[in-house]
């Protein structure tokens, strides 16, 4: 079972698609500027400035010479390069795009009143700090609702004790109160530690995000 996740995970490319390609479409876009700005400035302006003017036939071999040797010795390690550092960028957005993913299914809980006790991220991501900001954030907002919940439960306990039978408008109205804080309350779901990226299972929309797994209320 285990193995089968990991090779599914590995079959997942694009983690998140929408910022992915947009983030690579912008590289290769830069990439592609600057080696054409360097094939100007390297072969066309030498050529340009050559041809101004009446250039003496020595001017005109040498430009040539140039510019062959540039094209032949120059132009495949370069475009080389600039392949290597597309396919760099490219690499360099996973280990973006997952920490991203994961706020973005937290933040889709949080909205559902599904509260994680904290997130992970997989090991070599980036943003690791904003990643350990978000995971004592919600450790924090978690607890704390768990201990509201069981302050509501105790004060409950305690005004049922404290007016025993008694009766009238203006006990009904504090029970009506308590009674909508603590269904307040206990809208709010209690999960565990929102788990790393794992890819979307089969069938399932690639639209919807992963579910961290639910565990008792704390």
């Amino acid at each position: 079972m285990g193995n089968g996740r990991r090779s599914n995970q590995r079959k997942t490319v694009l983690i998140d698609r929408d910022f992915q390609l947009r983030f690579i479409l912008r590289l290769g876009g830069a990439l592609c500027f600057y080696l054409l700005l360097f094939l100007v400035i390297s072969v066309v302006a030498p050529v340009v400035f050559t041809f101004l003017g009446d250039p003496p036939e020595w001017a005109l071999m040498e430009t040539a010479f140039r510019v062959e040797v540039l094209l032949r010795l120059m132009l495949a390690p370069l475009v080389c390069t600039f392949l290597c550092l597309f396919a760099h960028g490219v690499m360099e957005t996973f280990r973006i795009a997952g920490p991203n993913y994961r706020y973005k299914v937290v933040m889709r809980d949080m909205a559902r009143l599904r509260v994680p006790r904290g997130v992970a991220t997989r090991k070599g991501d980036l943003l690791q700090d904003t990643t350990d900001e978000f995971d004592r954030g919600l450790v924090a907002i978690h607890d704390q609702i768990a201990s509201a919940r069981e302050e509501m439960r105790l004060a409950v306990e305690k005004t049922h004790a404290a007016l025993g039978s008694t009766r009238g408008e203006a006990v009904e109205e504090a029970y009506a109160a308590l009674g909508s804080l603590e269904r307040k309350l206990a809208a709010f779901e209690l999960v565990g530690r929102a788990p790393v990226c794992e890819p979307i299972a089969s069938g399932a929309s690639a639209s919807e995000p992963v579910e961290p797994m639910a565990v008792g209320a704390a």
